[in-house]
């Protein structure tokens, strides 16, 4: 059986995940179906290989082709690093901050019944930024935002990390820099801009169904709605790499999986 600690747990001769599949059968989209099986079958050389020849003592090795799917824990790192590393050269090298918006815990099932509004909700966050330095400072500033639909405990959690310029460029092509961020100003922003987006993209009947959500969080004064934007510390491109790498991580860390007892 394949070492990948992950691959025991979901593929091991108990059939864990052939399990979860006949459980839940016809409510697993079929990317989720797809990604899972290039990740069963990475690394096997029945799939495609390489076969380097040394050319001096003719020893042979068999390199098998990766999946190079989302889902795959070798794969998704490797990518993950690749995209950080471009992300240091590339970007502006100014001050950056590590900006996280987050939503009300009571609208999250909202998001996973209506996938089809994340692609919004994350565009959404970027305009309150993006309109809040364009107002404020009368500058465009740089963003680079990344969808994470899955929290710590590998729950439903729907929320936005950015890479955001401390600065921005004036029309005159200057550059302006600033360090402030008005959390409580942007988190109340926030709010509204989420419960309008709901209610713009949901019908009458399934706006009922969820009348009573959207208002608990609006009574609940932003409670959830959390802007969270540290300052960074120490090296910039050493900053940029770890924000990056963050950004862009797989939902399951191998390093943190401590042990498999079959259950």
């Amino acid at each position: 059986m394949e070492s990948n600690i992950l691959k025991r747990i979901l593929f091991d001769e108990r059939g864990h995940w052939e399990q979860f599949v006949r459980k839940h059968e016809g409510k697993i989209r079929a990317n989720v179906l797809k990604e899972v099986a290039k990740f069963r079958d990475c690394g096997n050389p029945k799939n495609g290989f390489k076969l380097l020849v040394c050319e001096r003592c003719h020893d042979l090795r068999v390199v098998p082709y990766r999946c190079k799917g989302r889902f795959c824990t070798t794969c998704s790192c490797g990518e993950t690093e690749e995209w950080s590393r471009l992300l240091e050269e590339e970007v502006f090298q100014v001050n950056h901050r590590h900006v996280v918006m987050t939503i009300d815990e009571g609208l999250r099932d909202v998001f996973l019944k209506h996938r089809h509004l994340l692609k919004e909700f994350m565009d959404e966050v970027v305009r309150v930024v993006k309109a809040f330095f364009e107002k404020k400072h009368k500058v465009t500033p740089g963003i680079i935002a990344g969808l994470h639909t899955f929290g710590s405990r590998l729950n439903f959690n729907p929320h936005v990390h950015m890479l955001v310029t401390m600065g921005g460029m004036k029309k005159d092509g200057e550059w302006k820099t600033y360090d402030f961020v008005p959390f409580e100003m942007l988190r109340k922003q926030w709010q509204t801009v989420v419960l309008k987006l709901i209610r713009r993209n949901l019908n009458e009947r399934d706006k009922k169904q969820v009348q009573a959500r959207l208002q608990k969080a609006y009574s609940n004064n932003g409670e959830g709605f959390y802007v969270h934007a540290p300052k960074q510390k120490g090296n910039m491109k050493a900053q940029l790499g770890y924000i990056g790498r963050y950004m862009r991580r797989p939902a399951i860390a191998v390093s943190q999986i401590v042990d498999y007892v079959g259950e």
